[in-house]
C-alpha cells in the first residue's frame, strides 16, 4: 500500500488551491463579516472548472476536501461534492451539471437542520442510515447559525430517496478530510500568531507553554491527515477493512479539528474569545460538520461495528 499522494493527486490539489486561496481563508472571512460582502457567486463554477467534482480518484477527492477545510470553504462546496456522489447513484445521472446542494441532519425534534444555500437544487439528508436525497420539504424557516458564514434553516422533510452504502462511506471520508483541513488551518493560524505577536520584546511563540500548544496542534494535524490518506487508499484498493479505517479517520480528524480550533483560540489569548477575532470560525465550522456527520456517537458506532477480526 502506497500511502503518499502521487503526481495525479498533487496535480489535482495544485489546480484547486489557487481558486480557493483567491477567495477564501480566515482573513477573507473576517473581512466579509466586517463588511457584509458575500462570497463570489462564481465560486462553485470556478472550483468545478478546477476539477473539484470531476476528479475520479477518491484519494485526490479527499486531498481536495482537505484544502476546502483549510480555507474554511463554504459547506456549499463540500455539499456539491457529496451531491455529485449521491446523484451518480441515480439512473438519470448521465449528463447532469454541477448542482447547488444543501445538507440536512435530524435536529432531534422531528425536523431537520439544513445547512447551505437557501435555494439549493438538491437537499441531501445525512443520518444514521447514510445519505439520502430529499424529495419532500416543507416548513422551511431561516434561523441564525452558530457559524455566521454558514446559512441555516429548519425544515420538515418527508420522503427521502436513499442512496447506496458506498455513498455514505465516501461522505464520511470526505467529511473527515474536511476536518483534517480545518485542523491544519487552525494550526497554521495559531503558529502565525505565535510568531508575530510580541510581548515583552519577544514573540509569544518563544514561550515554552505556547510552543507546546503549537507542537501538539501540529501532531494532531499530521495524525488527521495520515488517517485520511490511509482510509482513502483503503477505499481505492477495496480492502475488506476500508469501512473501519474510514471510521478511524472520522474520529481522529474530528477530534483534531475541534482541539486545534480551541488551541488556536487559546493562543490568541483574550482576543481569541471575541467575535472580532476570526479564530472562532474554525470551532463553529467544526461543530456544524460534526452535527452533519453524526459526531462521536456515530463514529464510535461505526468503529465498533467494523473492527477487523484478523
Amino acid at each position: 500500500m502506497d500511502l503518499l499522494p502521487g503526481p495525479d493527486e498533487d496535480a489535482a490539489v495544485a489546480r484547486l488551491r489557487p481558486v480557493l486561496d483567491a477567495h477564501l481563508g480566515v482573513e477573507r472571512w473576517a473581512e466579509r463579516l466586517r463588511t457584509g460582502a458575500s462570497v463570489p457567486a462564481t465560486l462553485l463554477a470556478d472550483a468545478t472548472a478546477a476539477g473539484l467534482l470531476s476528479e475520479p480518484s477518491m484519494t485526490a477527492q479527499a486531498l481536495m476536501a482537505v484544502e476546502l477545510g483549510r480555507v474554511l470553504a463554504p459547506l456549499d462546496l463540500l455539499a456539491a461534492v457529496l451531491g455529485a456522489h449521491a446523484l451518480a447513484d441515480r439512473s438519470d445521472a448521465a449528463g447532469r451539471p454541477a448542482v447547488r446542494a444543501s445538507v440536512a441532519a435530524p435536529n432531534g425534534e422531528g425536523g431537520h437542520a439544513v445547512f447551505g444555500p437557501g435555494d439549493p437544487d438538491v437537499v441531501l439528508v445525512w443520518d444514521d442510515d447514510g445519505i439520502g436525497i430529499a424529495t419532500e420539504i416543507d416548513h422551511v424557516a431561516v434561523v441564525d447559525s452558530i457559524d455566521p458564514t454558514t446559512p441555516m434553516a429548519l425544515a420538515r422533510i418527508g420522503s427521502v430517496e436513499r442512496t447506496s452504502d458506498a455513498v455514505g462511506l465516501r461522505a464520511a471520508l470526505l467529511a473527515a478530510a474536511f476536518h483534517a483541513g480545518t485542523a491544519r488551518g487552525a494550526r497554521d493560524m495559531a503558529v502565525e500568531y505565535a510568531q508575530t505577536r510580541v510581548q515583552f520584546d519577544r514573540p509569544i511563540g518563544a514561550n515554552q507553554a505556547v510552543k507546546h500548544l503549537c507542537a501538539d496542534s501540529a501532531t494532531r494535524s499530521e495524525a488527521a491527515w495520515a488517517s485520511v490518506l490511509y482510509a482513502s487508499v483503503s477505499l481505492v484498493e477495496d480492502r475488506p477493512d476500508a469501512r473501519y479505517h474510514v471510521a478511524v479517520a472520522a474520529r481522529i480528524a474530528a477530534d483534531a479539528a475541534r482541539r486545534n480550533a480551541r488551541t488556536n483560540i487559546q493562543v490568541h489569548g483574550g482576543r481569541g474569545y471575541t467575535l472580532d477575532c476570526p479564530a472562532h470560525l474554525f470551532l463553529v465550522r467544526t461543530q456544524i460538520l460534526e452535527t452533519l456527520a453524526g459526531g462521536a456517537r456515530r463514529a464510535r458506532r461505526d468503529l465498533l461495528a467494523d473492527v477487523p477480526t484478523a
